[in-house]
This record gives structure tokens, sequence and C-alpha cells, in this order.
């Protein structure tokens, strides 16, 4: 466990906005009052998460889709996207297993 959640590989994460507009694989989300603007892989890992992942399978996903990241540790880099998109609103914690 590591991030500002401390989220296990089994806890599942669903996202959840009240409106979004996708363009040119970045995505702006309407999340309470907070507007946000996804890059790729934040649009991604939110679109997958529509119905619910765990982090652990969302990492596998993202590797799928992106490929190992150029810098940092791929599961210290997942931790803080999905501590991010929490904070933002666009994700919420479903299950912390």
């Amino acid at each position: 466990m590591s991030g500002a959640y401390g989220l296990p590989d089994d806890a599942v994460v669903r996202s959840s906005w009240d409106d979004a507009l996708e363009r040119g694989g970045e995505m702006l989300v309407l999340a309470g009052n907070d507007v946000t603007l996804l890059s790729p892989v934040a649009t991604e890992a939110a679109l997958a998460a529509r119905d619910g992942i765990s982090v652990g399978d969302l990492r596998r996903h993202l590797l799928d889709e992106f490929g190992a990241p150029p810098e940092g540790e791929v599961d210290v880099l997942v931790q803080g996207l999905v501590d991010t998109l929490i904070a933002r609103g666009v994700f919420r914690i479903e299950s912390a297993a």
C-alpha cells in the first residue's frame, strides 16, 4: 500500500462524474462543482473504471494500453493517478478490500 489513500491492489475504484466531453484522447470532466482536464492516461483510467476495477487490474490495463512509463515505477505512478482522481472526485472507492 502506498499513496494518500493507501489502496491495496484488490481495492476497487469506480469512476463517477456528472458530465464529460472527450476529444483527442483527453477528457474534460465535471464532477460536482469541479472541472478537470484528464490526460490521455487519466482518461483511459476513468473509462476503464466506469464499471469498477481493482487497482491491480487498472495497473495492468494501463500497462497494456501505454506500455511501461519512461520514468518512475509503475506502481507508484498508478497509485498517484488513483489518488489524484479520487481527490478530484472523478474516482470513488467502491471497496477498500
